[in-house]
């Protein structure tokens, strides 16, 4: 089976035992378009094997801005971390580097519930309300816009806008609604506060106390990275303004794993962490661990890490619904997606740990360096780079800069949970399957299937009898019997080679990563000493799914698994026995582990008290090693391979992994494409060198067809601009992919009210009548309609090649108006350009997604439609217009011209600092008129009467400051006097208050529009009128006074 932490990316690898495959097959190799098959591999002996290159160097170099400077100057070929923020303009420009954007990672907030242990203190984040608060707190627009400098779009769910996944949770998200909302978070936190016991008064400075004591919170924030310090910086300012006395411990990686993850959370050593996730390690279309990773505490990533020596969170709905959807237990495609909406919609509640951010990283490599894949996921990072990167010069050897070079262990049971450790590991494992790097499906890699045969969801299928598990109990291999059944069968064919100590891969590897999922995955009790509680929580619940294995005459293997999936290449991913290390290191390790002299995983060891084994160590190494020679002067076989592997045999490996360490100083023995063949503690440098026996089964330019995606890219979207509620719609989008116009793309929309929820959504069809291809059809049905309201509306389209499952984005506003109101038909259109996300090119930026927003220059202005500002109008549009009907009819009228051109204004706004600043500074007198209107809506009682009263007072003010420049013209001013302007425009106003009156009696739509439109038009007009003569009073006596003089 696969393992959960392979799949994830973000926690732990485990490579010596099946559950143990770890990150690592997410981690790794892109795979092949064609399946490789073994006559071919025969018939290719004399092909180079493995990469182009023959050794590659990754060189510590923690300074970003140095680091691009080696890159530009041709010392290092590439950087393993993105670049500063600021520096990604210039570095795009310049013809010595290439840009590539990795759009996958994430920073959020992972808080402590954990409660005190006396009734003395208070942890505040023990108290759900005030966990939750945090999303209204922390304003994710400005976390984007200001701290990563636009990379990056808001983040409220653990997928991001850019997963196959968030299509399936859209509505579960948006239905939250959360936007930057201090005093709501305020509110919430004095409320939970409050219940709690604690108080907040001036006599304590305003401060919140709990037992005449201050309420503190620790918050840990990381210093190593610039964007998550000053992430950090914001939140405990923002702790700070709502009364909490605030401790911030500053650190790196290593200290983070000390205090957040590797201590009792009860210890209350932190309360809020800086958190920041490096994202799936692969691109994953249906990803069944990340839910459960980022919510559940079954997966040992939560406080606690399932550690009973902790205090752990626990959330048994939460671990239900996760091990779910991880362990396929659904019956259809519809019911997986109600368990992850379910899942999604329960951990946001629970807010232990918040998402702010999706980062959009810019990375950066040499020019010169040709090959490299920047796989959705992984980024430049992925296995596929360094495989297939052909320098240009023809050079041997590469030099590829880390941020860091050694965070945490590398073992792969409990360590390789860092990324600075996976972007190394990666290269030197192969996995038994692996996931295409732009669609993210399942792909063969060393195990490659010739049969699937399910029974599921509901059926069973015959086990073979000799199919076997390993019993803990007996501590002996068991056959399945005459009366096992399972859901699924898969049958593989192994692609073996040598592991890269010299000694053959062989079925004993993969019985023994077999053995070691079930012997650690089962706790027998207080005296079993085989049991590691973040390695043991996350395999049991998988144990029962394991049917059975069985080596075959032919060489073959079969799998036999109670696991289903709608697709059917997810159940070869799950059931392949597979191996990422030789035995012995593995049985060397448990020996180790077993007396106490080391731990798997980082919880244990600083349960235990002993060091976290990390076989990169030389100091470890060499513990591996004199384990080693006592299994060999023992005549020692495990338990698990007795009748399996001779004496003799195990001699042989165990003098093969000794030899192996005195040479390179590491314990790392795998069956990759490259080996580690040292690590300088000291020179901050690890370096691996091509693999390049003739067992390998890869020849160099395997992986070659992964270099350029074919993403989709929408070009227009032909739409009416206003929709008739009620009123069938149509629109068409002009879709291409890889460059020409194509129907190979999947085109979906969705359409937010004003409120920012999901009213509609569906997929569009390729036209059949003869359209030009990439046509697509979207219709949208009278009910679908009906679910609008009054004014504008965003319409979100996103288009995904078949070929590369990275959207791109159309959003267009749309304008919803009652049936039957002038320019509201349904049919034809307006012909809209759209630049969308991707542009056809692996490095381009990604478009950020924008919640809906009548305010569109306003926006821009601003720069978030959540800023106080464009709150308040869209506040003032919605309670103080729309509420009736004659200022619903107006912004009918208003609508129809201001929609015509905002979105195009607000796009070259964006574009241009000087105009965003010169609009914003035009704005601030209109919220000074607007709070004046409220003044006369209220005086007047509200209702149509209040719209009326507080539009004369708008219109009169808006004309005063911001039409009175012309009426200075002096063929206007010249043409009638002053006193017949005003008094036609006054005429004008009252005839219109006349004919609003009228409308309103008779329920006239028409005649309301027309009421509304003059009134306004009229008092702007006069009071622009009266400003401007009165200012050419003015100008005239300041000339003469001047002429005086």
């Amino acid at each position: 089976m696969k393992d959960i932490l392979e799949i994830q990316g973000v926690i732990s690898v485990n490579k010596a035992p099946l559950l143990s495959l770890s990150i690592i097959l997410v981690l790794l190799l892109p795979v092949f378009s064609t399946v490789f098959n073994t006559a071919s591999a025969q018939q290719q002996q004399t092909e180079k094997k493995g990469p182009y290159v023959d050794q590659v160097t990754f060189i510590h170099r923690d300074d970003e801005n140095l680091a691009l400077e080696e890159v530009k100057s041709g010392n290092l070929d590439a950087y393993y971390f993105h670049i500063p923020l600021e520096a990604a303009a210039d570095a795009k420009s310049d013809p010595r580097v290439t840009v590539y954007d990795r759009t996958a990672g994430s920073a959020g907030l992972l808080m402590n519930p954990a409660p005190a242990r006396d009734g003395n203190s208070l942890n505040p984040f023990s108290i759900k309300e005030v966990r939750f608060a945090m999303n209204y707190l922390i304003d994710r627009q400005f976390v984007v816009n200001e701290i990563y400098k636009g990379y990056g779009s808001p983040l409220v769910d653990p997928f991001g806008i850019y997963s196959p996944e968030y299509l399936n949770v859209i509505d579960t998200v948006e239905s939250f609604g959360f936007s930057y909302n201090p005093g709501l978070a305020e509110k919430m936190i004095t409320d939970a506060m409050t219940a709690a016991g604690a108080t907040k008064d001036a006599a304590s400075g305003n401060k919140w106390m709990f037992k005449e004591s201050p309420v503190t919170v620790k918050i840990m924030i990381r210093l190593d990275d610039a964007s998550r310090k000053s992430i950090g910086e914001l939140v405990a300012s923002k702790l700070e303004e709502s009364g909490f006395t605030v401790q911030k411990e500053y650190g790196d990686l290593t200290k983070a794993n000390t205090i957040v993850y590797g201590s009792n959370p009860q210890d209350l050593k932190w309360n809020v962490y800086t958190e920041g996730l490096a994202g799936t390690s692969v691109f994953v279309k249906y990803n069944p661990i990340i839910p459960g990773q980022m919510y559940a505490p079954w997966v040992g990533n939560m406080p606690g890490s399932q550690n009973p020596s902790f205090w752990n969170y626990q959330n048994s709905t939460l671990d239900e619904i996760t091990q779910k959807i991880f362990f396929a237990n659904f019956t259809s495609a519809e019911d997986r997606s109600r368990l992850v909406n379910a899942a999604v919609k329960g951990g946001i509640q629970e807010s232990v740990r918040i998402f702010l951010a999706q980062r959009t990283e810019p990375f950066v490599v040499s020019s010169s360096l040709k090959g490299v894949v920047n796989d959705f996921g992984a980024g430049i990072t992925s296995k596929y780079s360094l495989v297939n990167a052909r320098p240009s010069d023809g050079k041997g050897t590469l030099n590829i800069g880390v941020k860091q070079i050694h965070q945490g262990s590398w073992n792969g049971i409990g360590g390789l949970s860092d990324t600075y450790s996976r972007d190394i590991f990666n290269n030197v494992y192969d996995s038994a399957t692996f996931r295409d790097p732009y669609t993210g499906e399942i792909i063969p890699m060393r195990t490659q299937w010739t049969d699937i045969s399910t029974q599921g969801p509901t059926g069973k299928l015959q086990v073979a009898e000799d199919a076997q598990t390993w019993d803990p109990a007996t501590q002996k291999w068991k056959d399945a019997g005459p009366d096992a059944t399972a859901t699924s069968k898969v049958t593989y064919k192994l692609l073996y080679s040598k592991w890269h100590n010299g000694i053959p891969m062989d079925k004993s590897d993969l019985l023994y990563s077999q053995y070691f999922t079930f012997e650690w995955g089962t706790n027998s009790g207080s005296d079993d000493q085989t049991v590691d509680p973040e390695y043991t929580s996350s395999a049991a619940p998988a144990l029962p799914l394991l049917k059975g294995i069985k080596f075959t005459s032919d060489g073959t293997l079969e799998s036999y698994v109670n696991f289903w999936h709608y697709d059917d290449k997810e159940i070869a991913d799950f059931a392949p026995a597979w191996a990422a290390e030789p035995w012995e290191i593995t049985a060397a390790t448990e020996r180790l582990v077993t007396d106490g002299k080391f731990a798997y995983s980082r919880s244990q060891a600083s349960a235990k008290n002993v060091d976290w084994l990390d076989p990169i160590v030389p100091e470890h190494a060499q513990a591996i090693k004199e384990e080693l020679q006592q299994m060999k002067s023992e005549n020692y076989v495990p338990a698990a391979l007795k009748g399996i592997v001779s004496v003799d045999d195990a001699k042989k490996r165990y003098d093969a992994s000794i030899a192996w360490i005195n040479t390179h100083g590491n314990a790392i023995i795998s069956n990759g494409a490259f080996y580690l063949d040292s690590f300088n503690i000291a020179g901050g440098t690890i370096t691996i060198r091509a693999f390049r026996d003739p067992s390998y089964p890869f020849e160099q330019g395997h992986w070659s067809a992964y270099e350029n995606p074919k993403l989709a890219t929408i070009e227009r979207v032909d739409a009416a601009r206003m929709i008739e509620i009620g009123k069938p719609a149509e629109m068409t989008v002009s879709v291409q992919v890889d460059g020409k116009p194509s129907n190979d793309a999947l085109v979906e929309y969705f359409i937010f009210n004003k409120d920012g929820k999901v009213v509609a959504r569906g997929e569009a069809k390729a036209a059949q009548d003869g359209s030009a291809a990439g046509t697509f059809r979207v219709d949208l049905t009278p009910e679908n309609t009906s679910k609008l309201t009054p004014g504008p509306s965003q319409l979100k389209i996103f288009a995904n090649s078949k070929y590369a499952f990275r959207p791109d984005i159309s959003t267009n506003t749309i304008l919803a108006v009652a049936a039957g109101a002038p320019g509201g038909s349904n049919s034809g259109g307006v012909s809209t350009t759209t630049p969308g996300s991707n542009g056809g090119q692996q490095q381009q930026q990604p478009q950020q997604p924008a919640q809906p927003s009548g305010c569109l220059i306003a926006t821009a202005a601003f720069g978030s439609e959540l800023t106080p500002q464009v709150q308040y109008l869209r506040n003032f549009r919605e309670h103080y217009i729309l509420s009736t009907a004659s200022g619903a009819a107006f912004m009918n009228a208003f609508n129809t011209v201001y929609y015509s051109f905002s979105p195009q204004v607000a796009d070259y706004e964006r574009q241009q600092p000087w105009l965003q600043a010169t609009v914003k500074t035009a704005l601030y007198p209109l919220f000074g008129i607007l709070m004046a209107s409220e003044k006369a809506y209220s005086v007047a009682a509200g209702g149509d009467a209040g719209a009326v009263a507080a539009g004369a007072v708008a219109s009169t003010l808006i004309g005063a400051v911001y039409l009175w420049p012309a009426a200075l013209s002096a063929r206007l001013q010249g043409r009638f006097g002053i006193a017949a302007k005003v008094s036609l425009a006054v005429m004008g106003a009252a005839a219109a208050l006349i004919a609003i009156g009228v409308a309103t009696t008779d329920n006239s739509p028409l005649l309301l529009l027309a009421g509304t439109s003059l009134f306004v038009l009229s008092a702007a007009s006069a009071s622009a009128i009266a400003v401007g003569k009165l200012a050419r009073i003015g100008y005239t006596a300041l000339i003469r006074q001047a002429g005086r003089h």
